[in-house]
């Protein structure tokens, strides 16, 4: 299975429910147990709750994989999602192969193809107030996550005036050595970026990031 279609079937849901300002996750009642210590986050019932208390996450993408055992899931099915539209922000640290990269989000998603096979990626959005926010930070991104500049100016002449558009930005190879790809959504005029973090072996070939840097798309 494929990014590109485990993508298809999660996303459009939780992109919703995020739009419409909806919670993502219900609390328990229940007492969490303490989380073991590590270094980087895990993404048990434990390790999840001290993300939201903590309000930060941090993995190791050095090799551009996040593996189930890594994040104290071996052998379960489960991408969870941390967090919501109204909920805090929490800060997420990426350790990618070339440098990390700490980004603010309200929202993290993980997606499982298989209990057997390592996160075939991780999603985060962030929202913006004002189309100009949202068009600073994908002028930052350019440097960044390496997005086409062609495909920011595309959003920026498509999207004034409108009250609700939706547009792939591009991909990108980021300063961290990280695939990624950017898409933009406005919903009564509100902005929402929505980062999908390449993590399937296929998208790290020579080849393709060539083709990635050249043309903001994989193929």
């Amino acid at each position: 299975m494929t990014f590109s279609a485990t993508l298809t079937r999660s996303i459009a849901a939780v992109a919703m429910l995020f739009l419409t300002a909806t919670a993502c996750s219900t609390p328990s009642s229940k007492e969490e147990p303490m989380p073991p210590s590590s270094e980087f986050s895990q993404l048990t019932d434990a390790g999840v709750a001290q993300i939201k208390r903590t309000r930060h996450a941090r993995f190791d993408l050095r090799n551009h994989e996040l593996t189930k055992a890594a994040v104290g899931l071996e052998g379960q099915d489960r991408g969870p999602i941390i967090g919501g539209a109204d909920q805090p922000m929490i800060s997420l640290e990426l350790l990618g192969p070339d440098q990390a990269e700490t980004v603010e989000t309200s929202t993290i998603m993980f997606l499982s193809p298989s209990a057997d096979k390592p996160y075939a990626g991780i999603v985060y959005w962030r929202s913006f107030e004002t189309p100009q926010e949202c068009l600073a930070e994908l002028r930052d991104d350019i440097t960044r996550w390496g997005l086409s500049a062609k495909g920011v100016d595309m959003w920026e002449e498509n999207s004034q005036g409108e009250s609700d558009y939706q547009q792939v930005v591009s991909m990108g190879v980021g300063r961290s050595g990280l695939v990624i790809s950017v898409e933009a959504y406005l919903k009564r005029g509100k902005p929402l970026l929505k980062y999908d973090i390449y993590l399937e072996p296929e998208y790290y070939t020579p080849e393709v990031q060539q083709t990635i840097r050249a043309t903001g798309f994989s193929k």
